[in-house]
């Protein structure tokens, strides 16, 4: 085999590109990863995989891995109708996950090495060919011009994502009226066992806490973009915690606490691609699928990604058949995962006398039988989300 022929090439070296090229490499495959950062650093990520991300994570081989290395099992949940043990209530009776982001990344990217791929970083991909053998172009650690080709590319290289425009696929949009603001904590005194998701429906607002790992907390505020501000950087730190602390069951929680990592803010949206596969390129993780907020449902879906892709390759050697396969189960799951998402958004955070209206209608029977919020953030896409779940959800049944 050429040296420059790989059976997969992956553009990017996280969750989605990483598992992948360890799997695939299990199965004795040549993979070839491609990573811009020679260093991983905190940037404002998610960092919590929900119970049926973590079922998708162990099938993978990574969930034991990561929560052994620089991850914490999160037992319990709170979304302000009491603590929830997840492993006794969820189908796949298992925890959520949390974990430092850069640290995962480092680990998984070392782990898809051990495996067997190739992994170059501090590169540049500068351009993508699409076909039968679809061929990536690069820049080195040195500056050279590189070209390799594979039977598959893969586009693992995040929300704006570069590959995506480059392979030519049309990116679907639907902005939403909010930002989500991260910030790293140390001195968050909460349960390390603990996460979580607390909305503020008057405030158009939510708290969310998940741990990390080593006395460290992920700390999110959602807030509406019309408060003509954004809680960027270290001078809105305090603005940051103050509207952290509006949630009255974790206020006390940031008294002692203090930032070890940025503080950004992002738009929140829906941002996809229908069928994430053609020409020889398939797009797993951000690069196809992106909601924000997404309850903690991103990682959990780019680890699906990851295995319907690995299990589709391995049920064929049509590529091409299987790519397709790859495309058409990620449009499924995908489309439920956006439904849900802004079924929450609606209801929790948009403003307005609608949105009042909805509230007045739907909380009160929601206080009573908490059964009636869907719970695919925890238990999966396999649920059912048709139009009778959404209107016991809104009240109007």
């Amino acid at each position: 085999m050429s040296e420059t022929h790989y059976d997969i090439v992956t553009v990017g070296g996280g969750l989605g590109g990483s598992s992948l090229a360890k799997v695939m490499s299990e199965h004795g495959l040549r993979v070839l990863v491609l990573e811009r950062e020679t260093n991983f650093r905190d940037r404002v990520r998610g960092e919590f995989m929900t119970p049926w991300g973590v079922a998708e994570a162990s099938s993978l081989g990574i969930y034991e891995l990561i929560r052994d290395n620089c991850g914490i099992d999160a037992q319990v949940s709170h979304l302000g109708f009491g603590p929830r043990d997840l492993p006794s209530t969820t189908p796949q009776q298992l925890p959520g996950l949390g974990f430092c982001h850069p640290e995962m990344q480092e680990l998984l990217l070392g782990a898809a090495a051990s495996a067997g791929a190739e992994v170059k970083r501090g590169v540049t991909v500068t351009s993508i060919k699409t076909g039968s053998t679809p061929a990536v172009t690069f820049q080195d650690e040195n500056g050279e011009d590189k070209e390799v080709n594979a039977r598959l590319v893969v586009a693992a290289d995040g929300r704006t994502s570069s590959a995506r425009k480059w392979a030519g696929f049309d990116v679907k949009e639907s902005p939403q009226p909010f930002y989500f603001a991260g910030l790293l904590l140390k001195g968050v005194a909460a349960p390390e066992s603990d996460v979580y998701l607390l909305f503020l429906p008057q405030l158009g607002s939510c708290t969310a806490i998940t741990p990390v790992g080593r006395g460290r907390f992920r700390t999110y505020v959602a807030y509406s973009d019309d408060q003509g501000m954004r809680l960027q950087g270290e001078q809105n730190v305090s603005r940051f915690l103050a509207d952290a602390k509006r949630a009255d069951q974790v206020s006390d929680f940031f008294d002692e606490a203090e930032a070890i990592g940025p503080l950004a803010s992002f738009r929140c949206g829906d941002f996809w691609v229908e069928h994430p596969f053609k020409d020889g390129v398939a797009l797993i993780g951000d690069a196809g699928s992106t909601s924000d907020p997404a309850f903690g449902q991103g990682l959990a879906t780019t680890a699906r990604d990851v295995r319907v892709l690995r299990d589709c390759l391995l049920a064929t050697d049509d590529w091409n058949e299987a790519g397709h396969a790859f495309a058409q189960e990620h449009d499924r799951y995908s489309q439920v995962l956006r439904r849900v998402s802004q079924w929450y958004r609606s209801l929790f955070l948009e403003q307005g006398v609608d949105a009042d209206a909805r509230r007045a209608r739907a909380m009160p029977l929601i206080a009573q039988d908490e059964t009636r919020v869907p719970d695919h953030l925890f238990s999966g896409p396999e649920l059912p989300a048709d139009d009778s779940v959404r209107r016991r959800f809104f009240g109007e049944e």
